[in-house]
């Protein structure tokens, strides 16, 4: 007799997994763990869920998501291109690596320890990178949108993003308010100020 899926005991397995990768990180969080701590079986856990980095992603993605939204709304109460702008940045690469300790780290290191030519469960990126491109677009002088190269612009401040996350839960913080004031200068095509 087929197993019968339950919201509930879905909901248990994300939030452990959760709080598992939030504390742990994602490699040393097992499947053992997870199951124990939403109080199931590992059997129970491959019911709801193929893999453990399928469990990441039904967790990531929204949390991702979001986080994006919050930061979206604390934009629109900024005024002008440059408030704005280093906001984005800001956020994207320093609030939301900090975020959750550091949860983002999960999804860098569920990846670099994926098995050669595994696909990823969703395009994700693809998703986040429309979104931030629509943020900037929003956010910049309409002379300057082409700056943006359509989407180029977001994919490498999301790569950017993936190694403010490493440096972040390693504990080599940056300063991003320099990071995007002169990311943001660049941006605007303005020529940036000689440092001190």
């Amino acid at each position: 007799m087929p197993q019968i899926k339950k919201a509930v005991k879905r909901e248990a397995i994300l939030t452990a997994a959760f709080n598992a990768f939030s504390e742990k990180g994602y490699s040393a969080t097992t499947m053992t763990e997870i199951a124990r701590l939403a109080g199931t079986t590992v059997a129970n856990l491959y019911v709801y869920f193929d893999s453990k980095l399928v469990i990441l992603y039904e967790i990531y993605e929204p949390w991702l998501i979001e986080q994006l939204h919050r930061l979206r709304s604390e934009v629109a109460l900024l005024n002008g291109p440059r408030k704005k702008i280093e906001r984005i940045l800001a956020g994207i690469w320093g609030d939301i690596p900090a975020a959750d300790n550091a949860f983002a780290n999960s999804l860098i290191d569920a990846l670099a320890s994926a098995p050669a030519g595994l696909a990823k469960p969703n395009n994700l990126l693809v998703s986040v990178e429309n979104f931030l491109t629509q943020l900037l677009k929003d956010a910049l002088p309409a002379e300057r949108i082409a700056a943006l190269g359509g989407d180029l612009f977001a994919h490498v401040i999301w790569m950017a993003f993936d190694g403010f996350v490493i440096n972040q839960r390693i504990g080599d913080h940056r300063d991003i308010q320099r990071i995007t004031a002169l990311t943001t200068t660049l941006l605007l095509g303005e020529a940036p100020r000689e440092s001190a």
